[in-house]
């Protein structure tokens, strides 16, 4: 007869605590990581929703100062267009326009008319704020001078129904997704752009474009904190520049940011 090693039960007992401890151990890892992603979703939608409501004072004395300071001219304002229609391969046709035809200027196609049109220009709704935004600035009496647009359908037809026009077109204005490039050639580019744009003393010049064109690292007064920076549309920023460099100073998020410091009902 065979011998039979019995095994020993202080074994079995001490291999059972080891299993019954990293049982526990990655129960709790989870049930912390799940803690922490919950935690992380619910701070960012209630930032995404609540973002309005919690203006701080020194941000909304900033509009106030900035709104009226560019009454005064002598700044770039960057706008982004008014709104479109959200075509998920919009980038396709962004290419097509600027860089397949050589119907307009700097190489853009005039594609109002085109069979791609509703991808690239304004909707109805983003024709109807660009003119609303005209009608304000002409309340305000905000100065405008050289207007400079992407050569975009809907950048150009901004800058013409919100500015009355535009005094030169520039692909560099495009935004960056239709291209490959090279990302410091592009800023370093895209620095020159702004630093040789004319700026009347008592004027603004304005650029119609895109987001993902102005980007932290072409102002030598900020350190972005978030990845990207962005505006909604019809929004922009207040630019100057210098010997030293270019200036981020303020950004209108949005068109109504600007405009609501001209309305006071007290």
């Amino acid at each position: 007869m065979k011998n039979l090693k019995n095994k020993s039960p202080h074994k079995n007992t001490l291999n059972q605590k080891i299993i019954n401890i990293i049982v526990i151990f990655s129960f709790v890892i989870v049930t912390i990581s799940s803690i922490i992603h919950l935690y992380d979703g619910r701070n960012k939608i209630k930032f995404f929703f609540a973002k309005p409501l919690e203006l701080s004072k020194s941000k909304l004395e900033n509009d106030i100062y900035w709104a009226k300071e560019i009454l005064n001219g002598g700044y770039i304002l960057h706008f982004r267009h008014a709104e479109r229609d959200k075509w998920l391969d919009v980038q396709m046709y962004d290419a097509l326009e600027s860089d397949v035809h050589s119907n307009g200027q700097d190489n853009s196609l005039y594609v109002e008319n085109d069979f791609f049109e509703n991808a690239v220009c304004l909707n109805d709704r983003g024709k109807v704020q660009a003119k609303a935004i005209a009608e304000h600035i002409n309340f305000i009496g905000l100065p405008i001078g050289y207007v400079a647009s992407s050569v975009s359908c809907r950048a150009r037809q901004t800058a013409e129904l919100a500015f009355g026009g535009y005094d030169s077109l520039h692909r560099i204005l495009v935004h960056t997704g239709p291209y490959s490039e090279n990302n410091d050639i592009r800023t370093q580019l895209l620095i020159e752009f702004y630093k040789s744009l004319n700026i009347a003393t008592d004027k603004n010049t304005i650029v119609t474009s895109h987001n993902s064109v102005i980007k932290c690292e072409m102002f030598i007064n900020i350190n972005c904190n978030r990845e990207k920076i962005y505006l909604e549309e019809g929004g922009f920023y207040i630019l100057s520049k210098s010997e030293e460099g270019l200036k981020l100073n303020h950004e209108f998020h949005s068109f109504k940011e600007f405009s609501k410091v001209f309305y006071e009902r007290f």
